[in-house]
């Protein structure tokens, strides 16, 4: 009988771990079509990455209430309980990572039928490396790869560090040509939008690191080795 249930519990362990992993495909899709659509000025592509945030949320509320079901119908052990308590996290950052594509998305449509456009070639660069950053971290997430989740966290400098070239270069460029102002204020929101999704693949990396560990420790870039 016990056997038997732990078998079933085992069953749900993975079907939550195969959900966790469906959405973060569909953040790393909303990310990639966003940078599209700002790259190409495709309006219609920025509508459906905004549109499609709501199923995000709503995929997000389904895996957490997963999590507590488990929860309190199942006897988790110490490291299952780790495993559900992050999962809960997890998630929660992989939807406010899809309302960082959003938000891209929806400056996208703010600038709809505006005629001043600055080139920023570093967008598609960030993204191209969070893709990266958070597919290894789902990898760390379903082998429990500690020294995987770690290596993701020292990889964000990089991405930290095209976000202040970025940063520097756009308010020069608005020093020098006020009539430029708005439109690079909104690039430099469309930066912020995209470190921040990068930022929140170190938290997940960190709660990775919880599971395994039992410990609970906040990591900086810079202290990875």
């Amino acid at each position: 009988m016990v056997a038997t249930t732990r078998s079933v519990f085992d069953h749900q362990l993975n079907e939550l771990r195969d959900n966790v992993l469906h959405l973060s495909e569909l953040i790393v899709a909303q990310v990639q079509q966003a940078t599209l659509a700002l790259r190409d000025r495709d309006m219609a592509l920025a509508r459906r990455v905004d549109v499609f945030d709501a199923t995000i949320n709503r995929m997000r509320y389904e895996i957490e209430e997963q999590c507590y079901t488990l929860l309190a119908l199942q006897q988790p052990n110490s490291h299952d309980m780790r495993s559900l308590v992050a999962t809960i996290s997890v998630v929660t950052n992989l939807e406010r990572m899809g309302d960082h594509a959003a938000g891209i998305a929806r400056l996208v449509l703010r600038m709809d039928g505006m005629t001043c456009y600055i080139p920023v070639g570093e967008f598609e660069k960030m993204a191209d490396i969070a893709v990266a950053n958070l597919r290894d971290a789902m990898t760390a997430l379903a082998t429990e790869d500690k020294i995987l989740a770690r290596a993701v966290i020292s990889r964000d400098a990089e991405i930290d560090e095209l976000h202040k070239a970025v940063y520097d270069r756009l308010i020069k460029h608005m020093v020098e040509d006020t009539t430029s102002v708005e439109c690079a204020t909104m690039m430099l929101w469309v930066s912020h939008n995209l470190e921040r999704y990068a930022d929140r693949i170190s938290n997940i990396c960190e709660r990775i690191a919880y599971v395994i560990t039992g410990e609970l420790v906040k990591q900086r870039a810079d202290q990875m080795p």
